[in-house]
Formats: structure tokens, sequence, C-alpha cells
């Protein structure tokens, strides 16, 4: 791991909290591992109305880059399991940092599963990507449960002066171009080859998955 990154998980996704060696061993008809992190936000656009602070639910879409493999293509955070991971979940939560900047400090379920198989230099791949719901340690303020808060002051600030959390993202720029918080609507155009968004079938499906998710 490259930094110490904290956060919790729930008891139905300890299968996956095992050492990345017995996850793979455990999983012989895939040969390369793939995880992704879906990051969902509420905010509002019309920061002037306070009854709409909290809007329709947005998820973080990352632009790949020009130089890279499908170029302009959109995508949730993601990438390959290294042998440094410890398990396929510090995995997930190591890519979102290093691509958008955001912290995970829960990994929330399993989106989906995706298999393909890809062929280099005359040798056959075949690939599964996990892919997970997640929250990030800035959508809560990375001090939440730990600061006292007894006799703290509350100050109200006018406007776009405080920065929101999800400006926060900080891409990788060799791997993404820009980012931008979709609706579920806007995926579904992307999906269907409308709109702005090109989105790939399998990512498209558990981006609409996971919009189903958290509006339970």
């Amino acid at each position: 791991m490259h930094q110490n990154l904290t956060f919790t998980i729930p008891p139905h996704l300890n299968e996956y909290n095992v050492p990345l060696s017995s996850f793979k061993a455990a999983r012989p008809q895939w040969t390369n591992f793939v995880v992704g992190g879906l990051v969902f936000s509420r905010f509002s656009r019309d920061s002037q109305d306070k009854s709409k602070e909290e809007g329709e639910p947005r998820v973080l879409l990352l632009q790949r880059a020009l130089t890279d493999s499908l170029p302009g293509y959109w995508e949730g955070p993601g990438g390959g399991c290294e042998e440094t991971d410890e398990t396929i979940l510090t995995a997930a939560v190591r890519e979102v940092v290093e691509e958008s900047g955001l912290h995970v400090s829960r990994i929330v379920d399993l989106v989906g599963v995706e298999e393909w198989t890809k062929e280099r230099n005359g040798t056959m791949f075949f690939v599964a990507k996990f892919s997970f719901l997640v929250e990030v340690h800035e959508a809560q303020g990375v001090f939440g449960g730990i600061a006292g808060t007894d006799g703290e002051k509350t100050i109200e600030v006018e406007g776009d002066a405080v920065q929101r959390w999800e400006d926060r993202v900080r891409l990788e720029p060799s791997e993404h171009s820009t980012f931008e918080w979709a609706t579920e609507e806007q995926v579904r155009l992307g999906l269907e080859g409308k709109g702005k968004y090109k989105i790939l079938e399998d990512e498209g499906r558990n981006l609409m998955k996971g919009f189903r998710m958290v509006a339970q």
C-alpha cells in the first residue's frame, strides 16, 4: 500500500477480505483481476436554494486519456490488482485514491463482476473485474467522528466560497483527462450511444446497478 488507508466493511463482504493470493487461488478460471470503486454524491447544483441542498444521486465518472486505450471513454475509478495489494478490497481502495484522490471510508457492497478475455503476444488472459460501491472520507469530513464538537460555533458562509468535496477530485493525467458527476439519466443516455458520455456496456450496467443500490 502506498499509504495508510483506513476503511470499514460490512460482515457480508468478509469473503473478499482474505489475502489476495488466496482469493486468486480459489478462482483459477481467471488469470487477471481488476477492481473498481463507484463513488456517489447527492449534491445539488443549485446552492442558493436551501430546499434543494440534497439533489438526485450522481456518480463520479473519469474520462480516459486520449493517449490510453479506449480513449475518451468514461468510467469509474479502477484498475488492475497489484502483488503488493493485501486483499482485493485494499486494491479497490488503492485504485480509488490513485485515480481520484478520494479516500475510501467504507466499502458498502459488491456491485457486480464482469468477465472478458484478451490476447497479448499469443497468450490468452481471462480477466475478472470486481466493482464495489464505496463511500469516501471527504464526503463526511475526515475528522467526522473524532474531533469533539462541544462548544463549537457554527459559521455560515454564503455562496460557493467553500469548495464542495465533490470538486476535490485529483486525477492521474496519464490515465484520465477530466472528471464529472453524472446523473442516472446521463449514464443511461451514454449506454444508448447518446449524450456526452461514451460508456462501455459492462461498465454502464454496473453504474446503473449502483444507482439502484444507492436509491434503496
